[in-house]
């Protein structure tokens, strides 16, 4: 891919391409209109996007190669809400990378002030989840924001931008992100086309939890 190629591309923050000009992994550390391409380099970690690593699936790295995102290697659930059994705004509003760990934790804070049935919801599930590994136990997980959900399509899912194929084994289905749009919608992704939409919190779709490393 030349740079001309590569910039055209309106590509989400974190998405990884391989340059074959230069025969280096890339990733977009800007966004979707203004492109900030970095080159990555495994050497030191070993790792790469794709992996199977504590707990789960690597779904984006940061320019160091060392740090990024794990998807849990299977949904959490394919049909929870997200809501707590009251509609209300809980400013769970960050949309970008790491964003949901914060958004996680201002859901399930702010739905206790707003009403709490009781009966599980997708924040806390992600929230409660805890995976072990080589004899770790791996407990940090959350709901992935809006930008975070869209990485896992496109690295490890059906988006298939790294040529790595659904390795994360998700459903041609919608899943919810931490991401809220108003009092009584959140937004989902159609893992099937890539499509995001806001959706009522009552609905009942997939949970896929992640966790930062």
């Amino acid at each position: 891919m030349t740079a001309a190629e590569r910039d055209a591309i309106s590509a989400a923050k974190g998405l990884v391409l391989f340059n074959t000009t230069t025969n280096t992994l890339q990733i977009n550390e800007g966004d979707a209109t203004t492109a900030n391409w970095l080159s990555l380099t495994a050497a030191t970690c070993g790792l790469s996007i794709g992996d199977t690593h504590q707990g789960g699936i690597i779904f984006y790295l940061d320019a160091s190669g060392c740090h990024g995102l794990i998807a849990a290697p299977s949904d959490q659930s394919t049909g929870i809400r997200w809501y707590a059994g009251t509609f209300g705004n809980t400013q769970a509003k960050g949309d970008g990378i790491y964003a949901g760990k914060a958004n996680t934790s201002i859901i399930i804070a702010a739905q206790v002030a707003i009403g709490d049935d009781g009966d599980n919801y997708a924040a806390r599930l992600c929230n409660e989840l805890i995976i072990s590994e080589g004899g770790t136990e791996y407990g940090d997980w959350y709901l992935p924001s809006k930008d975070e959900l869209n990485l896992m399509h496109e690295n490890i899912g059906q988006g298939n931008a790294l040529g790595l194929g659904n390795v994360g084994n998700f459903s041609n289905s919608f899943y919810w992100s931490s991401t809220e749009y108003g009092s009584y919608d959140a937004w989902e992704q159609n893992f099937g086309n890539g499509s995001q939409n806001y959706f009522p919190k009552d609905l009942t779709t997939n949970v896929r939890a992640v966790r930062a490393f």
